[in-house]
């Protein structure tokens, strides 16, 4: 027993030490982001894959547009229970086996939940707290959880139960992004999708490591050869576009100031500004095609 942990931890430590040996550290310089006319990185990709939003420059990237429909405020709500369920597991993984990459992907996930909130508090929607960990007011996500939860043993079965989470990611997000009209929208799913990229190859590159194997479950061999065969990356520079706003009150369609929607803790638009309530998915967030949202 002893040996194998050994041998788990030196296995860890060779991908570490070779992915910080070939992958430059990028920290984009926050108060770079505030300046108008400059374009910048709002991903920030550490040395070990872990990927965040440098949170500062995510609503600087914004621009006015119509407030939120129903649909949109649903599916904003469904993307970052998502991220809760991968954000729960990684921590209750490591939490289990101590092993940093799961700790590191964790709280790069609690990263994009609050990257997602960016978009609530920039639009003025009213939004619940996020629930405990491991707890999900949606049943289809408390199975997923679930279940997942009790097949990442060993350490070996954890990683691909990560990569599994991060496949179905980039795959529906990149799905998703072809129907997104709202560009701000548009730039969180994008970059979520990037860094979904990223810890997907965090997590192959583990799973090799302990000599173990990934078969895709939903990408096609090419597709899944085209995401290795990439280095960990960035994603695109956004120009400053907002004159400063921290919200969307420069669009006067929600009037008066008042807060402009609502989302209760099922997922369900309980009021919005621009069109009629709840969303046209029974709460299930799908707007866009192939996004699973709720089930």
């Amino acid at each position: 027993m002893k040996t194998n942990t050994i041998k788990t931890l030196l296995a860890i430590c060779a991908v570490s030490l070779t992915l910080a040996s070939c992958t430059k550290e990028l920290s984009p310089n926050s108060s770079e982001l505030l300046v108008p006319a400059t374009q910048a990185y709002i991903l920030e990709v550490k040395s070990d894959g872990a990927t965040t939003f440098a949170l500062a420059g995510v609503t600087p990237a914004f621009d006015s547009t119509a407030d939120l429909t129903a649909d949109e405020i649903e599916f904003i709500f469904a993307v970052r229970e998502d991220e809760k369920v991968a954000r729960d597991m990684y921590f209750s993984f490591f939490g289990k086996f101590g092993l940093k990459p799961f700790e590191n992907i964790g709280k790069a996930e609690d990263n994009h939940i609050k990257a997602t909130e960016k978009l609530f508090d920039y639009y003025e929607i009213d939004y619940p707290a996020l629930s405990e960990n491991g707890k999900f007011e949606d049943a289809f996500r408390q199975k997923l959880y679930d279940s997942l939860l009790l097949k990442g043993t060993p350490e070996l079965e954890a990683f691909k139960v990560m990569a599994l989470l991060e496949e179905t990611n980039i795959v529906e997000y990149d799905e998703v992004l072809k129907t997104i009209v709202n560009p701000n929208i548009k730039i969180v799913i994008e970059n979520l999708s990037k860094a979904s990229a990223n810890h997907f190859k965090v997590a192959i590159r583990q799973i090799t490591a302990l000599g173990g194997t990934y078969a895709p479950a939903l990408m096609t061999q090419e597709q899944y050869r085209a995401v290795i065969a990439i280095g960990f990356e960035q994603g695109k520079r956004y120009m400053y576009k907002n004159n400063g706003s921290s919200t969307n009150s420069g669009n006067k369609l929600g009037g008066n100031g008042q807060r402009k929607g609502s989302v209760n803790r099922q997922g369900n638009c309980t009021s919005s500004s621009n069109g009629t309530t709840p969303g046209s998915q029974n709460r299930q967030g799908n707007v866009g095609k192939g996004y699973r949202g709720g089930k």
